[in-house]
């Protein structure tokens, strides 16, 4: 699983950086706080108009496959603004065969989804953050495979906020205990993410019970994120 995420990461359209110091331009108007504990696996380089950085996160979680964490901040392309970016997309372009299944806002800048693609036989969560404020996109992708013991029980896996701004709740059923650490990792790191400033970020990964009776079912968001331009820089 660890080698196909890799693949995922050479392939995808982000990634980026640091440590609990965050190494960031001063010139930079894009902060995040990176544990000193994740291990960096490539780096492009700092600038202050591009960075790309990918990490391992090899702490905090039980599976032997850990969890890729990707950040990538660049200036805005022309044209390219929060409501007509293509998540379909970009779900495609982080891990094969991947689509969106829940998605909320928070506020006009920033936006949290949950993606789910294939590496070898097995299913791969993608959480993922983007921002575009002030000149400036913030994307950041964190990969994990669905996996548990067999007798982890089941809850829904999706993004608080999208039943309000949507009138319904989309999600995975993921193993609970397995996958609520991992969000939780997700979560740590998010609300260090901004622009220019502490950025909102109620628009978290959460994990809910699924009504009894139900089988793990996934559902596949179905706004339209779908317009003309793709995060890319």
């Amino acid at each position: 699983m660890k080698n196909a995420i890799g693949v995922a990461v050479l392939a995808c359209v982000l990634a980026c950086p640091a440590q609990v110091s965050a190494s960031v331009p001063a010139s930079s108007p894009v902060s995040y706080q990176v544990p000193a504990s994740w291990k960096r696996m490539s780096d492009d380089g700092l600038n202050a108009k591009k960075q790309s950085v990918t990490f391992e996160v090899t702490d905090g979680v039980s599976s032997k496959d850990h969890p890729v964490v990707m950040i990538r901040t660049y200036k805005q392309p022309a044209g390219l603004r929060m409501d007509n970016i293509d998540l379909v997309q970009v779900a495609k372009t982080i891990t094969l065969g991947g689509v969106p299944i829940s998605c909320a806002d928070d506020g006009s800048s920033w936006r949290t989804c949950v993606f789910l693609g294939h590496a070898d036989d097995g299913k791969v969560v993608v959480l993922y953050r983007i921002g575009v404020q002030d000149g400036y996109v913030a994307e950041e992708a964190f990969l994990f495979p669905m996996a548990a013991a067999e007798s982890d029980e089941l809850a829904l896996l999706t993004v608080y906020g999208q039943e309000e701004q949507q009138g319904r709740t989309t999600g995975v059923y993921a193993p609970l205990h397995s996958t609520y650490r991992t969000i939780s990792l997700f979560n740590e790191f998010t609300k260090t993410l901004s622009i220019n400033g502490p950025a909102p970020f109620n628009a978290r990964a959460i994990m809910g019970r699924p009504p009894e009776g139900t089988h793990p079912t996934v559902y596949r968001w179905m706004g339209n994120p779908a317009g003309p331009s793709t995060p890319g820089g």
